[in-house]
Parts: C-alpha cells; sequence; structure tokens
C-alpha cells in the first residue's frame, strides 16, 4: 500500500493559530486555569446543553466529529439560526463563528457565559464589540471536552502558525491512537507527548487510578491542564512539562501510551508534527525509557511511523533502544500503512517542490539506509521472564484495537510454545471457518478444454490482512472447519474427498490448519478471534 499525500503527516496545515496567543516564552495564552468556579459552571451547562460526541455529531450529519466540515467549510446542517445552548456551543467552538453576545447570554445562561469570558474562552469579536468569538477550539469526544488550538479556514490564511501549535484530538489519526489503548482499571498510566492530555484523560474516565500527561511544550502542558480542570480530573489527572522521561524520574506505571510526532523534518517547524531527519527521534526517547519506567505486567502502546533500514528492521531497533532489558519485553508490530521514500517526500512537502528538493531528500533517506517506512501501533509487553520474548509482525487493514491485539499476542505465545508441533498444539481442537473469509480458486485447462483445480488463495482482513496462496484441498479443507471435526476427521474428510493420499498425515494437516488460523480465515477453542468493532465514520 502507497501513501496519500497526506498520510504520513498527523496534521495538513500551513496556517493557524490565534493571534493573540503568545508562544512559550511569553507565557501568556487565550484561556486561562483559574477561577476554579468557572469550570464547575461551564461543565455542569454543556451537560444539560447535551454538548458530547454522539448529540453534536448527529445534528452535525455524522457518527463522530472527525472529518465533520465547519459551517463556512460547507456544512449545511445546522445551518441555520442559533435557537438552543447546544448549537451556540457548536457555533462558538467548534465552528468559530462570531454570535452577538446577547443572544449568547440568553441561550446558555448569564452565569455561563461569565465563566466563558473568565477562563479566556470567549472575547469580544475583532470591530465588532456587541458580538464574542472563541479563543480556541473546544470539542466533545468520548465522554469529555477537550480544548485546543483552532484551525484556520482558508480565508484566514494569512495567520501565521506557531511552532507550539495544540493540534485537536478530533482527527482520524488520533481516534486510530485511542482506539488501540486498552482499559485499565485501578492502574497508573502516563501519557507522553500528551498534546491536550486526550488518552490519559480517557484512562481516569474508564477506570484508571491515576494518569499522568507529559509534553515537553509549554503551551501543550497548560491546555492539558485547562482540559483537567474542565473535566473535573485535576485530582487525578497531574500534567507535567517533560522532556520525555526527564522529569519523571523514580517513577513507574502499569501503562504508558504515546503518539509521538513522527514526520521527518530537515529542519524543525512544528512541535506537534516533526519528528528529526528519519521521524524517530522522539519515538526513540519514548522506548529508551520503558525499561526504567515500566512496572513488570505493563504495557507499553506507541502510534508512529517507524523504518526499516538496510541491515536492520523496525523490531530490532527497537529492541535496541530497549536497552539490556529488551528481553523482558513481547513486542507486537501491527502496521496499518506502509510507503516507500519517495512517498515519504510526497508527503513530507506536499506532493513534492521541485527536482532538486527531491533529490535531497531522496538522497537523505538514503544515507539512513532507509528501505520502507510504516505506519504502526507498536505494543510491549512487560511479560518475557523465564520464556524467550516473542515478536510479530501483522498487517491490518482494520481498526487496531486492545482485543486485536491480544489475539495476536495470545498466537505469538502458543506458538512459541517449547516442543509442540502443530498438531499437539491442535490436539482435541475443532476449528471452524471464520465469518468474512474470501476464497478464490485457481483453474487451469488442458489439452481437452477440461477444467482442473490447481490451487487456490484465501484472504482475510480480521484480525490480521492476510493472503494465503494454498493448494487445491483448501475450498473442501474450509467446508470441513464446521467446528465439530478435529484435524484427524479433517484428514479422513480430505482423504475421503480424493484430495490426499497415504502419504499426507495429521502433521501436514495440522500445519495447514495452523497457517490458515495465523490468518484468521479458522478459529479454534485456544485462539477465539476478537469480535469485530463497531464501525466508526
Amino acid at each position: 500500500m502507497t501513501a496519500t499525500p497526506s498520510a504520513l503527516g498527523r496534521a495538513d496545515i500551513s496556517t493557524v493559530s490565534d493571534a493573540s496567543a503568545a508562544g512559550p516564552s511569553g507565557n501568556a495564552y487565550p484561556i486561562r486555569l483559574e477561577p476554579a468556579a468557572a469550570f464547575d459552571t461551564l461543565r455542569l451547562a454543556m451537560q444539560r446543553a447535551e454538548f458530547d460526541e454522539d448529540t453534536v455529531a448527529r445534528r452535525l450529519g455524522g457518527l463522530t466529529l472527525a472529518g465533520v466540515p465547519r459551517l463556512r467549510e460547507g456544512r449545511k446542517t445546522l445551518a441555520g439560526s442559533v435557537e438552543d445552548a447546544n448549537a451556540a456551543f457548536i457555533r462558538l467552538f467548534i465552528d468559530g463563528e462570531r454570535l452577538p453576545a446577547e443572544l449568547v447570554q440568553r441561550l446558555v445562561g448569564h452565569d455561563v457565559y461569565g465563566a466563558c469570558v473568565d477562563l479566556g474562552l470567549l472575547n469580544p469579536a475583532p470591530d465588532a464589540a456587541t458580538e464574542v468569538v472563541a479563543s480556541v477550539l473546544l470539542c466533545p469526544i468520548r465522554g469529555l471536552w477537550l480544548v485546543s488550538d483552532r484551525v484556520p479556514l482558508p480565508s484566514e490564511a494569512n495567520r501565521v502558525q506557531s511552532q507550539d501549535f495544540v493540534f485537536s484530538a478530533i482527527n482520524e489519526l488520533t481516534a486510530h491512537f485511542l482506539d488501540a489503548i486498552p482499559d485499565v482499571p485501578g492502574a497508573d498510566v502516563l501519557e507522553l507527548c500528551a498534546g491536550t492530555g486526550v488518552a490519559a484523560l480517557l484512562a481516569v474516565l474508564r477506570g484508571a487510578r491515576s494518569a499522568v500527561a507529559a509534553d515537553l511544550v509549554p503551551r501543550c502542558v497548560h491546555f492539558a491542564r485547562f482540559n483537567a480542570l474542565l473535566n473535573g480530573m485535576a485530582d487525578r489527572v497531574r500534567v507535567v512539562e517533560s522532556n520525555a522521561w526527564n522529569a519523571l524520574n523514580g517513577e513507574s506505571f502499569d501503562l504508558v501510551v504515546a503518539h509521538p510526532p513522527y514526520v521527518p523534518a530537515l529542519a524543525h517547524v512544528y512541535d506537534f508534527r516533526d519528528g528529526g531527519g528519519d521521524g524517530e527521534s522522539v519515538s526513540c526517547a519514548v522506548f529508551e525509557g520503558a525499561a526504567a519506567h515500566l512496572r513488570r505486567g505493563g504495557r507499553m502502546v506507541v502510534r508512529a511511523a517507524f523504518s526499516d533500514r538496510t541491515g536492520s528492521t523496525i523490531a530490532q531497533r527497537v529492541r535496541a533502544w530497549l536497552g539490556d532489558a529488551s528481553d523482558e519485553f513481547d513486542m507486537m508490530q501491527l502496521e496499518a500503512l506502509e510507503y516507500g521514500p519517495m512517498d515519504a517526500y510526497k508527503s513530507v512537502t506536499k506532493g513534492g517542490r521541485d527536482y532538486i528538493d527531491c533529490e535531497r531528500w531522496l538522497r537523505h533517506f538514503q544515507a539512513l539506509g532507509i528501505e520502507r517506512f510504516a505506519v504502526c501501533i507498536l505494543e510491549l509487553r512487560r511479560d518475557a521472564f523465564g520464556r524467550a520474548p516473542v515478536t510479530e509482525r501483522r498487517t491490518l487493514k482494520n481498526v487496531i484495537t486492545p482485543d486485536v491485539a491480544d489475539w495476536h499476542f495470545r498466537w505469538a505465545l502458543l506458538q512459541a510454545a517449547s516442543g509442540a508441533t502443530a498438531a499437539e498444539r491442535l490436539h482435541g481442537l475443532a476449528p471452524r471457518v471464520a465469518p468474512g473469509v474470501r476464497l478464490a480458486v485457481h483453474l487451469e485447462s488442458d489439452a481437452e478444454g477440461d477444467w482442473r483445480t490447481i490451487g487456490s488463495m484465501v484472504e482475510t482482513d480480521w484480525p490480521t490482512h492476510a493472503v494465503v496462496k494454498a493448494p487445491a484441498l483448501i475450498p473442501t479443507l474450509l467446508e470441513l472447519c464446521d467446528g465439530t471435526r478435529d484435524v484427524d476427521a479433517l484428514l479422513i474428510g480430505l482423504t475421503q474427498a480424493g484430495l490426499v493420499d497415504s502419504e499426507v498425515g495429521r502433521l501436514e494437516i495440522a500445519n495447514l490448519v495452523e497457517v490458515l488460523a495465523a490468518a484468521g480465515a479458522v478459529e479454534h477453542a485456544n485462539c477465539p478471534l476478537p469480535p469485530r468493532p463497531k464501525r466508526r465514520v
């Protein structure tokens, strides 16, 4: 699969940022962290107004808010007059529209309006003292409310984007990251490269005992603290300014998650996007701290782009980053997208610039030995004690969920069982063909014009994407895999069908069944397939 020009970056933005927001050195941001009572007032008002993701997405014509256009981007839904508090919040905080101050006060209440002004969320509109405009984007997402910087409209292209721009969590890439994070009730969680702090807040919302949101960028730290206060979680979500792990000395966690910047950059422009010359500088720092900060039995989930290089795969390099403790970690590399250096160049430069620039980038990638890039969910589990660690690489087309990761880890550990053969692993098990499997039968004509089956191809897309070139007996084997026959019974059925002879034994059939099981084409009781997630649009 090749990348589209926008596939590599975490965003495709050239301009943005509220002009009133100072950079890191100014310590002046458009939103304020007090008064405390204002957060309570606003939170209760948004609850009463049903300013939640399901309600808002439904009013705007989607299932989620990711990808829903704003009013001035051509959206037709909720385009009429503003007649309720929910619509007022949408127009102000999502669409970035001006509204008359009197109308806002009447719809949301004078106390709520005052809270928004006190917190810096609403300001007088330029050249229109009777109107107000939001200083930031404020969106509901997965049971939370999050503020971030507002992406400009095309008409606002004259604004200069700040290096420390706080990127919204309402986007498809962040959704894929959040989908992969397991719920860990009672656990201590760390989110590195936290940005808005969405993963840390979501972990606590779903039962984690505590969470830390860490980010190098002071503006992100400020916004994440605001989000913790807005969601009433400041007592359980601590936000720290930290260059990777440097402010976390001596602390350890049950779960560490990160969605670091991973776009290759010859010059650093945007904190939320640029990941050094190879795109991996921040990811490297994240993995280098795993041994010191991830508890025994803990997990680390990272979504980023990595590169296979001459003489060094992604997994080999990540294990090198883990250092002497590498053998304590099982590793799962779940790839959602792969692309070559030329695709990476086009993505970084938004389609390419000129021949000289292209040659410079390709020589840069060549000097690093980069052969291909892959956007992955890379999960570590610190469970490999008293045995050899497992390392697996799989390609997926669908959403990567914790259930999917669990299945792949479970499968890898079953295959790593010491001394066991496929026949021993499948003893007494009755495989069943999985739903959604696609089968293509390959035929060949002979001199008389008759057709004979010469092979087949099995394709799956859940819980992994796999294409298996298989022998001619596969259609019958899949038909026999109905959950009632073990390997011995499958062998008997294939023999009776005249598809195998006496030289084929149970071990050969067991090996074939395991190939199909590894692809997700059949399942058995020791490794049942995870349920497909509900589709998110």
